[in-house]
């Protein structure tokens, strides 16, 4: 299970590297979801890797553990937890937003928004979503086990 987590962090981390990316239609006319999009997503990669690397970690990772880049500064209330071995990365974003950071990292089945409990889209998949991660937040989720 480890395994896929690290494949799933270094998924997003080539989504990163990848500048030229074909974004969906709605996130190229709205340059702003593009950049809250990498900005979540720089912030989840950061967060998720400090959990793979910190065993034992529980609770909420503070921003100031991560190793973000120089200058980087959040344009939303990203916040990240681990809890009952999973770690989750979640704040508000629009729809546009969320659609945005889905497809920098490749259409991945563990991003999206927070429906009432549960990850959507979840293509067939049931993921639980626990109650401290807002309702309509943008969210994303992996295994630490």
């Amino acid at each position: 299970m480890k395994a896929l987590a690290v494949l799933a962090f270094l998924v997003g981390v080539m989504a990163l590297m990848h500048s030229h990316l074909d974004w969906s239609h709605k996130a190229d006319r709205n340059p702003p979801a593009k950049a809250a999009a990498l900005n979540y997503v720089i912030f989840r990669n950061e967060a998720f890797w400090y959990a793979l690397t910190h065993p034992g970690v529980n609770g909420d990772i503070s921003t100031g553990v991560l190793n973000l880049p120089a200058g980087w500064r959040a344009v939303r209330t990203w916040r990240a937890r681990v809890d009952s071995g999973n770690c989750y990365a979640w704040g508000p974003a629009g729809s546009e937003e969320i659609s945005a950071a889905r497809h920098l990292l490749w259409g991945s089945q563990t991003i999206g928004r927070n429906d009432n409990g549960r990850l959507v889209p979840g293509n067939g998949v049931i993921i639980p979503i626990p109650s401290f991660v807002g309702n309509g937040d943008l969210v994303s989720v992996i295994s630490l086990e």
